[in-house]
């Protein structure tokens, strides 16, 4: 088994202060380069995954193993909203797993804390990298350096209510200002024109980013006059009325509701969203757009990646996350999870061929990774908090933005 030096500093600072770990004889150790305790065993691989719909990482699993006898797959299943602390917690208690499915906005902070195996000549001996989106593969980038493959990949677009667009004798929106002006003529209440997720979490920024590429400005460059532009159309739009001052605490699961629910006749949201309307609104009228542009169209890049641990099982690990990736596979699991095709030799497959998929794997050639370095999550805070105090006219929208662009500007990659 290898060393794992990760530092005790980098530890504390990654679990916000440490509070979960100090003081624990497994910690000190641990982060004074002790034993990693990830599975020995070369015939054992230990995954683990937040995956809420359980069966399709199920039958994936047991199929490689009927393929691979000789490759047991031992599966953990861990809650989305713990899964960095647990896995940050097992990193000094030296019991990670070998191989783990990781927010992708997450990864190169893993890696950076020297969790993540580096597999960069694998990949050039794989030579197939360039076959996948590109942006899912800078998510996974750090100096120069590859940690892991997407598992899955998603972006966000508009969706629209097809039939209150067609009373009010509406064209769906393709820029800001009749997507403005959409919003204002399809409130009527109970029912809002738009809505949008801004809840004091990462999926504010995951929602909003697009409109701030769409303006043309960058997180780089939070209080240039492009970020002003961006926030004051997004508070525009619940000063017109046209957005529910909820918006402040939805997730975007909860606009899914108001949407299905005809509470709001537009959304932004992903394509993670369509069993659940499907499901819960099967008489509802809906389509999907690409999100209208501003000076240039742009999405944000969601999903997850695959990531192999440092010191453990490298080669079984290697081994199932090759077998993930075959075409036939990777196409198998992804219709049974409404993934969208995150390899260009699948793109073509009928399981995206309906109308809702054109428009998000269209939509995917314009998303951007948020891969500002391993301070993201420290970034998003600051970022968020704009978009809070902007929203809710704690502030006004140059003060929040410059505030942010304050605190963000030292935590981004030099």
């Amino acid at each position: 088994m290898m060393n794992r030096n990760i530092s005790r500093r980098s530890l504390l600072r990654a679990v916000g202060g440490g509070a979960a770990l100090a003081g624990t004889a497994a910690f000190a150790a641990a982060c004074g380069g002790g034993e990693s305790a990830t599975s020995a065993d070369p015939k054992v691989v230990r995954w683990w995954d937040y995956t809420t719909d359980q069966a399709p990482v199920d039958n994936m699993l047991k199929k490689f193993m009927a393929e691979n006898p000789d490759i047991k797959v031992e599966r953990r299943s861990i809650p989305y909203d713990d899964t960095k602390r647990i896995l940050l917690q097992s990193a000094g208690q030296g019991s990670l797993p070998d191989i783990v499915v990781v927010n992708n906005p997450d990864h190169q902070q893993f890696a950076e804390l020297g969790i993540a195996e580096d597999i960069t000549d694998r990949l050039k001996t794989w030579r197939q990298t360039d076959l996948y989106v590109q942006a899912a593969v800078q998510s996974a980038t750090w100096n120069g350096r590859n940690y892991g493959l997407p598992q899955q990949v998603n972006c966000l677009a508009l969706w629209y209510n097809t039939e209150a667009l067609e009373q009010a004798k509406l064209e769906v929106p393709t820029d800001w200002a009749s997507l403005r002006a959409a919003a204002k003529a399809l409130t009527k209440s109970p029912r809002y024109g738009m809505a949008y997720s801004a809840p004091n979490n990462q999926s504010a920024v995951y929602q909003w980013l697009p409109t701030l590429w769409q303006a043309g400005g960058d997180l780089t460059d939070l209080g240039g006059p492009a970020a002003n532009k961006a926030l004051q159309f997004w508070t525009d739009l619940m000063k017109d009325g046209s957005v529910s001052r909820e918006a402040l605490n939805w997730s975007q699961p909860d606009i899914g509701t108001e949407f299905g629910q005809q509470r709001a006749a537009m959304m932004i949201n992903g394509p993670f969203m369509v069993p659940t309307l499907k499901k819960d609104a099967p008489d509802l009228k809906w389509g999907v757009a690409q999100l209208p542009k501003d000076v240039a169209a742009a999405s944000c890049l969601g999903g997850e990646n695959y990531m192999i641990i440092k010191g453990g099982n490298v080669d079984g690990a290697w081994k199932l996350l090759e077998w993930t990736q075959k075409p036939e596979n990777l196409v198998e699991y992804l219709k049974a999870t409404g993934g969208l095709p995150s390899r260009s030799d699948i793109a073509g497959d009928a399981a995206w061929a309906d109308e809702v998929s054109q428009v998000f794997v269209e939509q995917l050639k314009v998303a951007r990774p948020r891969a500002y370095g391993t301070k993201y999550p420290e970034i998003a805070t600051a970022v968020t908090t704009a978009i809070q105090s902007a929203l809710s006219g704690t502030a006004p929208v140059d003060k929040a933005l410059s505030t942010a662009a304050t605190a963000v500007k030292p935590l981004l990659p030099k």
